[in-house]
């Protein structure tokens, strides 16, 4: 019995050590604010989600990341990959266009609907839910039922700058707002979800991969 209680402790002394070495060199554990703007990161990531931040290598094109925001210093902004340099972009409502080739709903989410909560209005909106094939892997999207009335951008991603695009493309916070970002910023990768603001009873949020 004493070789088992030994054994078990130095599992989880061993465990501890790797936590605190991928905590130190390579992951940020981050609680995203409750901030009703957030909403921008449906139906992917909401407001008091607990996810884990990677801090080592290089973000590409469809990934989702975490970058300073422009307007408000201190604060975040959360956003996908959406143009690199050379890139032309162009984001019309949902639809978002990268060097002519248009990244559109492949299929429905499990949840084809789900009601977010305008950061604006504060009413209860109901989106569609959406699988986006892009860079390699895939993510979901969002969008109004009802299409908001919105003026059509483009832009051309210069050198060592990113375009970044919500992947709740309506009630959107990302370069249609503040316009293009220095990659250099945004190289944090957010790539997991330890629960939401629901804590550990949310068994649909806890223990996910962020795509």
């Amino acid at each position: 019995m004493r070789k088992f209680w030994r054994g078990l402790g130095w599992t989880v002394g061993a465990l501890a050590v790797i936590a605190l070495f991928l905590r130190l060199f390579f992951i940020t554990v981050w609680t995203m604010p409750d901030d009703p703007y957030l909403v921008s990161n449906a139906p992917t990531l909401a407001p008091g989600d607990v996810v884990l931040v990677l801090h080592r290598g290089e973000p590409g094109f469809g990934d989702l990341v975490r970058c300073p925001d422009p307007q408000q210093p201190g604060q975040w902004v959360v956003g996908r990959i959406a143009g690199v340099s050379g890139d032309q972009v162009e984001m019309d409502g949902a639809r978002l266009v990268v060097n002519g080739k248009t990244y559109s709903g492949e299929s429905a989410c499990t949840e084809p609907r789900m009601m977010v909560r305008h950061p604006e209005t504060q009413k209860e909106t109901e989106v569609a839910c959406e699988v986006v094939q892009m860079g390699g892997g895939w993510h979901y999207r969002a969008a109004a039922i009802t299409q908001f009335q919105e003026q059509k951008k483009s832009a051309s991603v210069g050198f060592g700058k990113v375009f970044l695009a919500s992947d709740n493309r309506t009630m959107h916070d990302d370069s249609r707002d503040f316009g293009l970002l220095d990659r250099d910023t945004c190289k944090e990768r957010v790539v997991f979800r330890l629960w939401s603001k629901a804590g550990w009873s949310d068994d649909k949020s806890r223990m996910t991969i962020i795509h």
